[in-house]
């Protein structure tokens, strides 16, 4: 049996406070300053660093990955006892809702789809940038134009080519009005794909964008599906990638099951021939499939590990995770349109209880970036609301005109902790004279409801999942032009202007002058409430080999498990 590495709480604290040392080498590997060479080469074992943190906990950042330090994907090697073949099953604790990969923007339809489809390049372990669908890329001297060589050997699951003709269909789907695409912020900088020849693309930029490789990785709205694939099918419910697994069966609120694409062109992955992913959504629930071997692997929270970590035939992992839970208030609502009664409502509440009683404290606060990405978040000991204030709080109502507001805050229970969390402020706000009701709504109607273009909430409770850059935690909800701003609402002129210049200029130093910038002002005026970042804590059974948790929360290396012999 392999032996595992347990991360704890602790080293997750440390690792936020240890991960600002070698920040600077991360960002710069990402954004050069000067301007790069003409037609600067990435070769796929040139590995550039995103800004984010390491997928595991280290006494320090890892160094920018040299052509001698990173093989290509291809030259992977199996653990030592893991065997090919075999399936698994894993326990989903959501209904991924739909499967569409730039309509949908809940994490767990991410879940879903990131085995079947690929983006032109992808993270390692390390989150490390490496090649993917591109095998290398050029990037001109002005950094607007990105020339990528795709791979000439990959194939669509139903057996067409891949070719640059289906990123170009990528960018005009994203873009297009009627797709409605919730990511469309992240690319929407790249005015047009050309396609240079069958085997390269070519993206051609407004103004530079210095996270654009690493957006690419994320996944969220950067997966690249088939030329006319929304036009053949429903790409809800069916999916046809470039993957390591075919999705063979989607049957909403049950099941999905995934089978091996023997045609994928990283010839070593995957290694099982199969695996389910069945949905379970009560906690309870996933526990007792655990202990009696019904599932191989499934997300905890603190409670749920505490009940099976004395099980030998189970491990926990624990490691850091982008998970930035988040009360989003609607500004383009009285009186939310009053920063003093938000500044009010968030003097009411102490983060730290809300860290105890909605994650047992396995969770640490942070502002508007999480805690743990690099050194692009702001301190803990540094953030504005760290105690209530009641007196302070009163006052503002008062001067507001709110001493008696009564508003509703919307929360899911297939989330527990965003229910505690809501909970907590509701019993917070009584403090103050403020009634908030508590409404409970099932997954696919709260993504709905929220998601909706008319923003029919006053406030909810979410999360922010991994983002691979500031911008895209800070752009796309505080610009007052970007897609997730209730009606335009929230707009400062001063963080457009930061925001405006943070997308383009390509020297790590200003960036993360602009962006500590942008946290404060936003801390000052609150559009949202931001309380803590969390803990990945994941329980696999023992015969269960390779797989390796990422800051990203994803399951990306679900394609390099194997099972013991």
């Amino acid at each position: 049996m392999e032996t595992r590495p347990r991360f704890t709480r602790r080293s997750f604290l440390r690792q936020s406070v240890l991960l600002g040392a070698g920040s600077a080498l991360l960002a710069a590997c990402q954004q050069q300053s000067p301007p790069p060479a003409p037609k600067a080469e990435v070769k796929p074992t040139e590995a550039a660093k995103p800004a984010a943190a390491p997928a595991q906990p280290t006494a320090a950042p890892a160094a920018a990955a040299k052509p001698s330090d990173a093989a290509p994907p291809a030259a992977q090697s199996a653990p030592a006892g893991q065997v090919r073949g075999g399936a698994i099953t894993i326990a989903q604790e959501l209904d991924p809702v739909s499967l569409d990969p730039h309509k949908t923007s809940n994490f767990s339809a991410v879940q879903g789809f990131e085995h079947v489809y690929e983006s032109l390049t992808q993270y390692d372990e390390k989150l490390n940038l490496q090649p993917a669908l591109a095998e290398r890329w050029e990037v001109s001297p002005d950094g607007t134009q990105y020339t990528f060589f795709l791979r000439k050997d990959v194939k669509w699951h139903d057996g067409n080519e891949f070719t640059a003709a289906d990123v170009k269909y990528w960018h005009e789907r994203m873009m297009a009005q009627e797709t409605v695409a919730p990511y469309k912020n992240w690319f929407d900088m790249i005015e047009r794909i050309e396609v240079v020849d069958k085997n390269t693309a070519k993206a051609v930029l407004g103004k530079p964008y210095p996270p654009l490789l690493a957006t690419f990785a994320a996944l969220r709205g950067g997966a690249i599906t088939q030329e006319g694939a929304a036009e053949k099918g429903n790409l809800a419910t069916t999916a046809i990638g470039t993957g390591p697994w075919k999705l063979v069966e989607y049957v909403p609120q049950s099941h999905l099951r995934y089978v091996k694409n023997a045609d994928y062109w990283n010839r070593e992955l995957p290694r099982l021939d199969e695996f389910t992913m069945k949905i379970v959504t009560e906690e309870d629930a996933r526990v007792a499939a655990l202990r009696a071997g019904q599932v191989d692997y499934a997300f905890l929270s603190q409670e749920g590990a505490d009940r099976v970590k004395a099980d030998r035939n189970i491990t926990i992992l624990e490691s850091p995770k982008a998970w930035l839970t988040v009360a989003q208030i609607n500004t383009s609502r009285k009186p939310f349109d009053d920063i003093r009664v938000r500044q009010a409502l968030r003097m009411a509440l102490d983060p730290n209880e809300i860290i105890q009683k909605a994650v047992s404290g396995a969770a640490t606060p942070s502002g508007p970036v999480p805690t743990g990405h690099t050194d692009w978040f702001l301190k803990p000991d540094e953030l504005k609301y760290q105690k209530p204030d009641l007196d302070k709080a009163r006052a503002l109502l008062a001067e507001a005109g709110q001493s008696n507001l009564k508003f509703t805050i919307l929360s899911s229970p297939q989330y527990p902790e965003f229910v505690s969390t809501a909970l907590v402020m509701q019993d917070s706000f009584k403090k103050i004279g403020v009634d908030a009701e508590v409404q409970q709504l099932e997954w696919g109607t709260f993504v709905k409801q929220v998601n909706a273009p008319a923003f029919d909430y006053d406030v909810n409770i979410t999360a922010r999942t991994f983002y691979p850059d500031p911008d895209h935690y800070l752009y796309p909800y505080f610009n007052s032009a970007a897609v997730n701003n209730p009606n335009k609402s929230y707009n400062n002129p001063k963080v457009d202007e930061l925001l405006d210049r943070g997308r383009t200029v390509g020297d790590s130093a200003q960036r993360h002058q602009i962006y500590a910038e942008v946290q404060k002002l936003l801390e000052d005026e609150l559009p949202h409430f931001w309380f803590y970042s969390g803990l990945n804590i994941e329980a696999v059974r023992n015969h269960v080999v390779g797989y390796v948790p990422s800051f990203t929360g994803r399951r990306i290396f679900l394609k390099q498990t194997g099972v013991q012999r």
